[in-house]
Parts: C-alpha cells; sequence; structure tokens
C-alpha cells in the first residue's frame, strides 16, 4: 500500500469537504466588477488548490490559469473545469517556479499567504510569494490578497493552546476510497518577538483493509502586521489603493487589537 498517495488523496478529499465556503469568491468577483468595470481580466491564481476559488472566476467569463503543487487537490480542479474551455491549471511550486508574466490580475487568496508550505524561512517565503506575484502582473495589473490578519493581541489567543484539539478539519472524515480519518493538534505556540507560530500535529487514518495510519508532523509559520505585508508591496513595485475588512467595504487599520480578515486590492506601478 502507497500510504504517502492514501495520505495526500484523504487530505485533499477532506479539505473540499471543509474548505466550501462561497462568501470569500463571491466577495472576491464583487471586488473585480467594482475596479475594472465588470470586463474580463487575465487571471492567475497561485496555489489554486481544488478549484473552490479558481472555477468560479472562470465561470464568470474571466480568464483563468491556477497551479498547485499538489497532484490529488489538482486533480478536483481538473473535474471542475469540464466544459470551460477559459480556464487552464498545471502542477508548480510557488516558491521554485516561474509564475509567468502579463496577467491582468493575480489572485492569492484563501488564506496561501498564512498556509504557505515550505522548510525555508517563513516571511521570506511570504515575500516571495509578493515579489513573484508583482513579476507575473503587467504593467497597471492589480494584485488581490485576501489572509487572516492578527495583532500580538489576537494571534496569541488564537494561536496559543495546549493539549489535544480538533484540527484543520472537525470530526472524522471519509474520502471515496474509503480512508477514514482526522487531523488532532497537540498544541500551538506563538511568539510576539519573532511573529511565529509552531505547532505539532498528527493525522489519524483507517485505510480501507482496516489498517491504521498515523503521521506525525510539526509545522510554522510567520504571522505578518500590516505594516510589513503593505512594506513588502511596496518594495515588490505595488501599490495599495483599497483595503477591505472581513469581506466588507470597511478599511483595514493598522491599529485594531482583534483579527481581522484582510483584502488588499493593490496596482502593480
Amino acid at each position: 500500500m502507497n500510504k504517502k498517495f492514501i495520505i495526500k488523496h484523504w487530505y485533499a478529499s477532506a479539505y473540499e469537504q471543509f474548505e466550501n465556503q462561497t462568501n470569500d469568491v463571491e466577495f472576491l468577483l464583487g471586488v473585480l466588477r467594482e475596479q475594472t468595470d465588470g470586463t474580463p481580466q487575465n487571471i492567475l491564481e497561485a496555489a489554486c488548490g481544488g478549484g473552490r476559488i479558481a472555477v468560479p472566476l472562470a465561470q464568470a467569463g474571466h480568464d483563468v490559469t491556477g497551479f498547485d503543487a499538489d497532484e490529488h487537490m489538482l486533480l478536483r480542479c481538473y473535474r471542475k473545469m469540464s466544459g470551460l474551455p477559459n480556464i487552464t491549471c498545471y502542477q508548480a511550486d510557488a516558491l521554485e517556479a516561474d509564475w509567468g508574466t502579463g496577467f491582468d490580475v493575480v489572485v492569492l487568496a484563501g488564506n496561501i499567504l498564512i498556509n504557505i508550505e515550505t522548510g525555508m524561512d517563513y516571511k521570506k517565503a511570504q515575500e516571495i510569494f509578493i515579489r513573484k506575484a508583482a513579476a507575473a502582473l503587467r504593467s497597471g495589473g492589480y494584485l488581490y490578497m485576501d489572509y487572516d490578519q492578527h495583532s500580538d493581541a489576537s494571534a496569541v489567543k488564537f494561536f496559543n493552546r495546549l493539549g489535544e484539539s480538533s484540527c484543520c478539519f472537525k470530526g472524522t472524515l471519509a474520502d471515496d476510497l474509503g480512508t477514514s480519518g482526522k487531523i488532532v493538534s497537540y498544541g500551538n505556540i506563538y511568539n510576539p518577538v519573532t511573529q511565529i507560530c509552531v505547532w505539532n500535529n498528527h493525522m489519524d487514518l483507517t485505510a480501507n483493509n482496516g489498517e491504521r495510519i498515523v503521521e506525525s508532523t510539526t509545522g510554522h509559520k510567520h504571522i505578518p502586521s500590516l505594516t510589513q505585508v503593505c512594506g513588502w508591496l511596496a518594495d515588490a513595485g505595488l501599490t495599495v489603493e483599497k483595503t477591505y475588512k472581513n469581506y466588507t467595504g470597511r478599511p483595514l487599520d493598522e491599529h485594531d487589537k482583534k483579527f481581522a480578515r484582510a483584502t488588499i486590492w493593490a496596482k502593480k506601478t
């Protein structure tokens, strides 16, 4: 039995079952209509996964290119793409690959800025994502970025958790191969000095032949301030034209001590 295949297939299925919200997609479509006068755009989505965002963009009439490193997620995207001639997806590592050039809009959504999978310095990886996004845009093109924005206070409250708890997906989920299981967290710790959150999880699966698969993982992520993100954007040649808080017309506030879902619309100058 190929355990790696079973784990990745189950994770892609569980992700799609759990991450199925549409409010962020509807908000993105609304921002595109507002900021581009409703004209079809040539859009690149980095880390497109199973197409939760890329496919609705194509259905709305945009020309869409998406890429992701995970072939199991991409297979789900391919199935949804059927009958849509205006979307192309391919496999690539966002930190290593050339993203192409000449796009009207680059989309970094689905909280990818906080969920990059990498072994390198996490802050450096976030800067690389923004720099590559800017390089992929035509002059005058736009970056749409949607991610979790924490202050130190909200990050400490959200991430500092010890003991066993549900992680990523709630409950036990099953895929179409008969694998079922869950991901359990054994604690997260956020350091407000380094802005790094570290965690220890394990994936506990039961394959369709009854064999149990347990895989432990540790990871880390950098939780940037709004000032840091805006600095990376400026360094990459992007000018912030508008910000949105919690999918509303309210702007982001650097001094807000609470968590916010941050959306940034920035132009390549």
